[in-house]
């Protein structure tokens, strides 16, 4: 399986989405939106966007 192919599959897409859904709330409850905590909240929404970006290609290339 190629590399692409481990990130296209239904398990690491959902594990993407809960650990950026994880990230963000431990940043907000960390420090709100800006400082410290500001940064995970910012790694979360990135890692559940590239999640979702996942979700979209899957669906390209499955030919379905």
């Amino acid at each position: 399986m190629s590399v692409l192919g481990l990130f296209l599959t239904r398990e690491a897409i959902i594990a993407a989405a809960i650990c950026g859904a994880l990230l963000s709330a431990a940043g907000s409850f960390r420090a709100g939106r800006s400082g410290p905590g500001g940064v995970l909240v910012k790694t979360g929404y990135a890692l559940t966007g590239v999640s979702m970006l996942l979700m979209i290609v899957t669906g390209f290339v499955s030919g379905r």
